[in-house]
This record gives C-alpha cells, sequence and structure tokens, in this order.
C-alpha cells in the first residue's frame, strides 16, 4: 500500500522526468552517444541529484504558497526581472516546439516509409484537441501513459549487446577528454537536462492537484523522495539511449549524426530494422509527451505573470489568455516546420537563451526556498542547497560554454 501511495504521489514527477527526454534531449543523447560512446554515461549520473533538488524546491514552493512559480517570482522579484524571463522561456520552448513537431514528423515517416508534412499538421490537432477538451486529470492520464513508450530505449540498447561490463565502468568511472568536442557534449547535456520549462511545469502540476493546504504542506516535507523515482527513470533513459548509440554508432564509427532520427536511420544496418522502429517508437511517444508540457507551461508562465486564470481544468471560456497562448505556441511551433527552418539550428540558438535563463532562474529559486519570509520552516535542507549551488554553478559553467560555442560558429 505505501508502494501504491508513494507512485500516486510521484506521478507529476514522473511525468515531469518523461518530458525531459523529448525528441530535442533525445538528439542530444544520441549524438553524445555516437561521438563519446560510454564516454559521457557518469555526468548523467552526476546530473540526477542535482535535478531531484532543482524539481524538489520548484515543487515545494509551491506546495507551501499554493502558487505556480512564475506568480511567485513576480511577487518578490522586480517586474523587469519576471518579463525578461518570461520572454526567454517562450521563445526556447517555441523554438523546442518547432523541433520536436520536426523530430515527431521525421519519426512518422521513417516508421511509414512516407515524407509528409501534413504530418506535422496532424500531429498539432491532436495535442491541440486534447489540450483543449480534456481537463488536467485526464491531460495527466493521457501523459502517463505514454511515459511506457520512453522504455523502448531500453529495449533498443539491449538489442544494441552492448559490453555491459565496460558500460558499468564508464557509467560509474568518470573519464575526461580535455577537447573541445567533449566540452561541448558534456554541456549539452547537461543544458537539456536541467532545462527551464521543467521548473515551470513541475511546480503547476503541484497547483493542478487542487489539493488541501495540510496535504500540500505534508507533501513539501518530502517533495525530494515524491519526485526523485521520476528523475531517476528519466536519467536512467538518457543513459540508455547513450548506450545504444554508444554500441552501434560509435563502435562502428558512426559519430556524424545531427539528431534522434538519424541515429534511428542508422541502427537499422547495425542492429536491425527491430531496433530501428523501436528508437522510432520512443521518439515519436516522446513528443506526444513533451509537446503539451511545452506548450502549457509557457501558457502557466505568461498567466501567472499577468494575473489570468491558469488552469487545464478551466474550460475555454474562463481562461481565454491561457488557451490562447497555448494555441499561438503550437501554431508557431508548426510554422517553424513548415517554412523550412533548419530545426537543429534553431534548437541551437535556443539553448543559448536556455543557457541565459537557467542558471538565472535557480539563483532565483535558491533565494526563495532559503527565505523564512517565504517558505517559513520548509526551507531547504543540505541536499537541495548543495545540490542546488551544484546544478547552478554547473549551469553557469554551461553558459559560458554556450557562449563560446556561439561565437566561434
Amino acid at each position: 500500500m505505501k508502494i501504491k501511495a508513494l507512485f500516486k504521489k510521484s506521478v507529476p514527477g514522473i511525468i515531469t522526468g518523461a518530458a525531459d527526454n523529448d525528441p530535442s534531449g533525445i538528439s542530444t543523447y544520441s549524438i553524445a552517444g555516437a561521438q563519446f560512446g560510454y564516454g559521457l554515461n557518469w555526468l548523467m549520473v552526476i546530473a540526477t541529484p542535482m535535478l531531484i533538488a532543482v524539481e524538489a524546491m520548484c515543487a515545494r514552493l509551491s506546495d507551501v504558497t499554493k502558487k505556480g512559480l512564475s506568480a511567485i517570482i513576480n511577487e518578490y522579484f522586480p517586474k523587469p526581472v519576471v518579463l525578461m524571463a518570461i520572454v526567454i522561456l517562450a521563445l526556447v520552448n517555441i523554438i523546442t516546439v518547432g523541433a520536436d513537431l520536426a523530430g515527431m514528423s521525421a519519426a512518422i515517416a521513417l516508421l511509414s516509409g512516407f515524407s509528409s508534412i501534413f504530418y506535422v499538421l496532424a500531429i498539432a490537432i491532436i495535442i491541440w484537441i486534447i489540450i483543449f477538451f480534456a481537463n488536467f486529470r485526464v491531460i495527466q492520464k493521457y501523459l502517463l501513459w505514454l511515459v511506457l513508450l520512453s522504455f523502448s530505449y531500453i529495449l533498443a540498447a539491449f538489442l544494441a549487446k552492448p559490453n555491459w561490463l565496460l558500460v558499468l565502468k564508464q557509467t560509474v568511472i568518470p573519464t575526461i577528454i580535455p577537447t573541445y568536442g567533449f566540452f561541448a557534449a558534456s554541456l549539452a547535456l547537461l543544458g537539456t537536462t536541467i532545462t527551464p520549462y521543467l521548473f515551470f511545469w513541475q511546480s503547476s502540476e503541484e497547483i493542478e492537484l487542487k489539493e488541501p493546504r495540510r496535504r500540500l504542506l505534508a507533501r513539501a516535507k518530502i517533495e525530494d523522495k515524491i519526485v526523485a523515482p521520476g528523475f531517476i527513470a528519466s536519467n536512467v533513459i538518457s543513459i540508455f539511449i547513450m548506450i545504444a548509440a554508444g554500441t552501434v554508432l560509435y563502435s562502428h564509427g558512426v559519430t556524424d549524426i545531427r539528431d534522434g532520427v538519424q541515429a534511428a536511420q542508422a541502427l537499422e544496418p547495425l542492429a536491425g530494422q527491430f531496433a530501428k522502429f523501436v528508437f522510432a517508437i520512443g521518439l515519436l511517444g516522446a513528443g506526444f509527451l513533451a509537446v503539451p508540457v511545452l506548450v502549457t507551461t509557457t501558457a502557466y508562465a505568461v498567466a501567472e505573470t499577468f494575473g489570468w486564470r491558469d488552469s487545464l481544468s478551466d474550460k475555454i471560456s474562463k481562461a481565454r489568455g491561457f488557451y490562447t497562448v497555448i494555441g499561438f505556441s503550437i501554431i508557431i511551433g508548426v510554422l517553424i516546420t513548415a517554412v523550412g527552418i533548419d530545426p537543429i539550428k534553431a534548437l541551437f540558438y535556443s539553448q543559448v537563451l536556455a543557457g541565459i535563463l537557467t542558471p538565472f532562474l535557480l539563483f532565483l529559486i535558491l533565494i526563495l526556498c532559503n527565505r523564512k519570509k517565504v517558505m517559513g520552516k520548509f526551507t531547504n535542507g543540505w541536499f537541495d542547497n548543495f545540490f542546488g549551488f551544484l546544478a547552478f554553478f554547473a549551469m553557469l559553467a554551461a553558459t559560458i560554454g554556450l557562449f563560446w560555442q556561439f561565437f566561434k560558429v
């Protein structure tokens, strides 16, 4: 019974963790595996407690204040600070939506053998219908079922038949290669794992639960334990994506890939057609999970900043601004794909913007979570402070690295 109760409490974290492995993230993990084999697995192990600490802080803030992250920041920091954060978040999210829709369309083409721009439109319409005509509880169940598809990457890794002893060794023992490419890949992995939209989504999920205050405060005491299963699972999946790519691509000298779809294509001659399909299905499922989270996160942040109603359980007529932002985000994402903008190049620029936003948001979250005026007796313990500040400094280094890469390009 305790396991069932913990699972029920952990559902928001499980969904958020799975949304972290969106098609863009899968592309990053695939490229890292193709270029460095299992050599970056250890970084995902280190990133796991950092991600748990950050997401637990975001959840706890909402448990205590009963407000979303954007509303909390708006209350305690100057308006220009909030507006800058929201504008950057919206740009990053919408560009990522475009890249994810392109990846999903390519995955369908890979599975069907036919390529069409209408796949993007069909995917967008399905997502639009689900968000606009289902309440939060229904959407949460839909997202939870999609989490199961992410386990296809574990199957893909086993089908690749890696040297498990070597995998274990490189997962637990850090290996550092003093090259620009290794440094850039490390920064990309951190950037796609500890990413801003997850902060806002985790916070908003707590509010959408609409639980009484005493239950929220009871959750606040154990948020690290509640969110841990979802983010441990998320990073385990990320490692298995790198194992699959490392085994099949890196070991055969196939290091020049641009995204997850190319990784799936490359799997076929080396690991069989079934492995390709498994990888592509996982990519498609990841998109159907992540895109609703991305567009809704943008809407939550904008609505909270301007004081609009912002619940997925509200009717469209009662939350027009909230649903308008969702619809606008989907439309722009489709246009990014339809007009032929290179999604990989667009994603690179969005990562530069995310690199600015992430350490900035982490710093604000750490300040808020250590203020008794805000959190009362629920201020950060040693775990959240240690790994929260570690995440802040890691992402600050990632920001510097991203700018280095940006100006070099």
